[in-house]
């Protein structure tokens, strides 16, 4: 019986267990916008899947400048394997972000959460 259930789970490939995101948040004292930049450091914590280990799990980054907008299609940003934040480049200060993180296992399996998180900045 073990063995069938191995034979199961290897035939039929589940994506990663994945909470989502936890945070997304910067620093930026004083006024935002004009042609001040920002990063966003997002943390979540580690996905968990049958056949790949943590180290080796990727995440998709999504962006959108409205809540619910981001496209599922191709990920803003992939981190590499086995992390559990992510910074982005410098974005616009004058804009609102919204993330979503989605784990992706070795055989390209994505989970799909839509824990989203709204961009916040801890020093205003």
């Amino acid at each position: 019986m073990g063995r069938l259930l191995l034979l199961v789970a290897l035939l039929v490939p589940r994506p990663p267990v994945f909470a989502g995101l936890q945070s997304a948040t910067t620093c930026l004292p004083g006024p935002v916008g004009g042609d001040r930049l920002v990063r966003y450091h997002l943390r979540w914590k580690a996905a968990h899947d049958d056949l790949t280990p943590s180290s080796r799990i990727v995440y998709d980054v999504y962006r959108a400048s409205s809540p619910g907008a981001e496209s599922f299609v191709r990920p803003t940003y992939v981190t590499a394997p086995g992390l559990t934040s992510f910074t982005t480049p410098p974005l616009p200060s004058g804009t609102t972000y919204f993330f979503v993180v989605r784990a992706r296992d070795a055989g390209g399996h994505r989970d799909a959460n839509r824990v989203e998180r709204q961009g916040v900045n801890l020093c205003l």
